[in-house]
């Protein structure tokens, strides 16, 4: 798990945790449904953004690949072309 996806885990919890002033009190099944509604809706977005945001970035690398791939192809094609060239003369 990446430290930013860990911050993020951090800061839904701290949204359920009460402060220090708040004395614990007891919650209904109801309250506890919702709250952990929330934290499983929060977690699960949290992961499916850095899941996205790590897919973005592969596909960003993979694209960067296959143009430097193409550029090396056009290159290799030019040489293959002033070859054919040269043998024809």
């Amino acid at each position: 798990m990446s430290e930013t996806m860990q911050i993020e885990i951090d800061r839904a919890v701290n949204k359920f945790t009460p402060p220090m002033e708040v004395g614990g009190g007891f919650l209904s099944r109801a309250d506890f449904a919702k709250l952990a509604r929330q934290a499983v809706t929060d977690g699960t977005f949290i992961g499916w953004t850095h899941a996205e945001n790590m897919t973005r970035e592969r596909m960003q690398r993979k694209i960067t690949d296959l143009e430097q791939e193409i550029t090396i192809l056009r290159d290799r094609v030019k040489e293959v072309e002033m070859e054919l060239l040269a043998a024809q003369k």
